[in-house]
C-alpha cells in the first residue's frame, strides 16, 4: 500500500496526442509520452520525469538518445491546447550533449523544466560551459545516474539536483558524496529506483530529499485526446532555428 492515501499519483501515464496542423485540421498521427512522478520526503509530488514513447506500449523504443529527446520535444511543440501533463509541476527532460549544443533547453520556459544531463556525457570543458550558460539564464540542472568522479566537482556550483541509482550505490558512497557537497548546499540528492518502504526510509535517513521509483507509482498506460504539457511554453520557429547556447 502506498502511504498517504489522500494523494493520488497517476504516474508514468502514457498520453496519445492528436496533432493539429497550422490550418487547424487534425493530422492522421499521434504522439506519445510517459511521465513518472518525483516526490519529496512527505510523499508529495515535486516534479515529473518525461520519457519518449512511440506507441501505447509503455517501453522505451529502440532508438538513440538524441532522437528520443528531439521527438519528445516535438511532441510538446505540437500540443497546443490547454490541458496539462505535468499538473503544473516541473518536468525533468533528458538532454544529450548534441541537443544541448543546439540549444534545445532554451525552447522551454525556465520555470517549467529541469535540464537532466545523461550519465553518458563526459564532464569536459564544453559541457561545463553549457551548464554555466544555462545556470546564468536561470535554468535548473540535474545530473542523471551520478557516479562520483573528481572531474564533476567543477560542475557543482551550477547543479541543483544529483540523481543517484539507489540500488547501485552503497550507503558509504552516498555519505562520501554528501561530504563533497558540503560547500554546495543548493544541491539536492534524488534517490532513483526506490521500490520498498525500507528503501524509502533508508534513503531519507542517508540524506536524500527527493525520490523516484515503483514504490511511489508504477507505469500506467493511458490515452487522452487532448494535447498535453500546457506548462511548457515552446516556440516551434525557435526550435527549427537551433539557436546555440
Amino acid at each position: 500500500m502506498i502511504p498517504n492515501d489522500k494523494r493520488t499519483i497517476q504516474s508514468a501515464q502514457l498520453y496519445c496526442v492528436e496533432i493539429i496542423d497550422k490550418t487547424g485540421y487534425k493530422k492522421a498521427m499521434s504522439r506519445f509520452a510517459a511521465r513518472q512522478s518525483i516526490v519529496d520526503k512527505n510523499n508529495n509530488v515535486f516534479a515529473y520525469e518525461l520519457l519518449f514513447r512511440d506507441s501505447l506500449i509503455n517501453v522505451f523504443p529502440n532508438i538513440d538518445a538524441d532522437t528520443a529527446t528531439v521527438k519528445l520535444i516535438e511532441t510538446t511543440l505540437e500540443s497546443r491546447q490547454s490541458q496539462t501533463f505535468t499538473n503544473r509541476k516541473p518536468a525533468f527532460i533528458n538532454f544529450t550533449l548534441e541537443t544541448l549544443r543546439k540549444g534545445y533547453p532554451l525552447q522551454f520556459n525556465k520555470e517549467h523544466i529541469i535540464v537532466e544531463i545523461l550519465e553518458t556525457e563526459q564532464p569536459d570543458q564544453e559541457l561545463l560551459a553549457i551548464c554555466k550558460n544555462l545556470y546564468h539564464k536561470g535554468y535548473e540542472i540535474a545530473l542523471d545516474d551520478f557516479i562520483h568522479h573528481q572531474q564533476w566537482h567543477n560542475f557543482f556550483p551550477y547543479i541543483k539536483i544529483i540523481k543517484v541509482d539507489f540500488r547501485q550505490t552503497s550507503p558509504n558512497e552516498v555519505l562520501e558524496l554528501l561530504d563533497h557537497l558540503t560547500d554546495h548546499p543548493q544541491i539536492q540528492l534524488l534517490a532513483e529506483k526506490i521500490e520498498t518502504q525500507q528503501e524509502f526510509n533508508l534513503a531519507k535517513n542517508l540524506g536524500f530529499e527527493l525520490f523516484q521509483g515503483y514504490f511511489f507509482d508504477k507505469p500506467e498506460v493511458m490515452q487522452a485526446k487532448a494535447p498535453f504539457l500546457d506548462t511548457v511554453e515552446l516556440s516551434f520557429s525557435n526550435l527549427q532555428s537551433h539557436k546555440a547556447i
